[in-house]
């Protein structure tokens, strides 16, 4: 009964179009236009952290470029939320008018029909959304069975964090390039409690960021061809044991780090290096830390292999949902994506993102920005595997993970087969449902 009053009260979220706690804007949401023949169009997220300013300060200054034209009323809630909502009320046609989603949904919400076919309604309306203007392996995977239905905002990776001071006073100073220079200095660190620590390591989150970097460049991937789990191979345990050998055997953490324990002890000055996403970039800047930003292309093996510059990455993306919208609406939707994605060096200073627009990051804006250039290469970041039920097939692999992390005693091979089961298991579930 209290799930489906909180499910009641998200739809109401979604269906008042914006005019809840959590809107942007203050403006009207009845109708398709005001009397002044302004489109007004909803626009629904789940950018709820730090990155919220940045949002909320674009599509500010997008109703300032189209004041009379074009009002976006904005609405974001957790996540979590959020997706449940959308889950919802796109069947029963009253989502927003545009949203913004990650890519790994877009093939599960495009095999449900939950979005809308891009490519036609952008040469119709006259939008000049092209792909030669975004990075190509990302717009791609905006894809599904050949039908463009999304446009990336950005590509979000995880980065190496280090400190330059302690880089300095108990090493060379050099910013490590592989694992081997990234074993060393680390373990140049005392990696006591109260000496500090070289690589401190949560147990959970962003775990899955940090294997799925691993699985990438041991030559895996999370699901095969069908959609069901193929990390319980050779590349999947060498890639488990990469990542907690950094615990088990090189001791560069504590045990049983909690979520941003670790990013707590890098802010404080406790820690040489720190794996997070590159959303969490202003926290350090915050923090005061004399820090850096290196790439962790070639940090989980041995010797390099032509895969294994690739890192674990993600696009927030904007759809536009099935069943919403006139062709004024959908029109003003596409102009606002257009408009978003291009400004998206806005969304890079605030939020740490990628921009996946080259427009955007060809700006003297983006250029300027102190961090984003030591990420790694662009093309290096990498999508996860497509897939309707790509969240089925790989999910149980996160907890597994934990436990991984947390015993130097784990079994590997038997944490993977048991993820491995169960990832069938959830496909078959999510395929009987359809």
């Amino acid at each position: 009964m209290k799930k489906q009053l909180i499910f009641a009260s998200l739809l109401l979220v979604l269906s008042s179009c914006g005019t809840t706690a959590k809107s942007s804007t203050d403006g009207s949401s009845g109708g398709d236009s005001t009397s002044q023949g302004e489109v007004l169009i909803t626009y629904g997220n789940p950018i709820t952290g730090a990155d919220g300013v940045a949002m909320r300060q674009l599509v500010s200054d997008f109703n300032a470029a189209y004041a009379g034209q074009i009002k976006v009323t904005e609405t974001f809630t957790p996540e979590t939320e959020y997706y449940q909502a959308l889950s919802l009320s796109i069947p029963m046609k009253r989502a927003f008018d545009v949203a913004l989603i990650h890519s790994y949904k877009i093939p599960n919400f495009a095999v449900k029909d939950y979005l809308t076919p891009l490519d036609d309604l952008i040469v119709d309306n006259g939008i000049d959304i092209k792909r030669e203007d975004y990075l190509p392996d990302v717009f791609d995977a905006m894809k599904y069975n050949d039908q463009l239905y999304a446009v990336p905002l950005d590509i979000h990776t995880i980065v190496l964090y280090y400190n330059k001071d302690l880089l300095n006073q108990y090493y060379s100073g050099n910013v490590p390039t592989n694992r081997a220079e990234l074993i060393a200095a680390a373990s140049s660190m005392p990696n006591t409690p109260s000496g500090g620590w070289g690589l401190p390591l949560s147990t959970a989150w962003p775990s899955e960021y940090i294997y799925t970097t691993a699985l990438y460049q041991n030559g895996g991937t999370e699901v095969d061809a069908e959609g069901n789990p193929a990390y319980n191979t050779a590349a999947g345990a060498a890639a488990l044991k990469s990542v907690t050998d950094l615990i088990h055997q090189y001791h560069l953490s504590p045990l049983n780090v909690s979520v941003d324990s670790d990013l707590m002890t890098f802010n404080q000055g406790k820690a040489m290096f720190h794996i997070n996403g590159d959303w969490m970039l202003n926290s350090v800047v915050d923090s005061g830390v004399n820090f850096g930003v290196a790439s962790l292309s070639n940090m989980f093996v041995d010797t390099p292999t032509a895969v294994s510059d690739k890192i674990a990455s993600r696009s927030h993306s904007f759809i536009l949902p099935n069943g919403r919208g006139n062709a004024a609406k959908q029109k003003a939707a596409l102009t606002f994506i257009k408009y978003m994605t291009e400004h998206a060096s806005l969304w890079a200073e605030k939020g740490g993102h990628v921009p996946a627009s080259n427009i955007a990051r060809a700006t003297p804006e983006y250029a300027a920005l102190p961090y984003h250039a030591h990420y790694g290469n662009v093309e290096s970041f990498t999508l996860n595997a497509p897939s309707p039920y790509y969240y089925e097939a790989y999910s149980p692999v996160f907890s597994r993970l934990t436990t991984a992390l947390s015993r130097s005693d784990y079994n590997g091979p038997s944490l993977l087969q048991e993820a491995y089961e169960e990832g069938l298991e959830l496909v078959a579930e999510a395929r009987a449902n359809e």
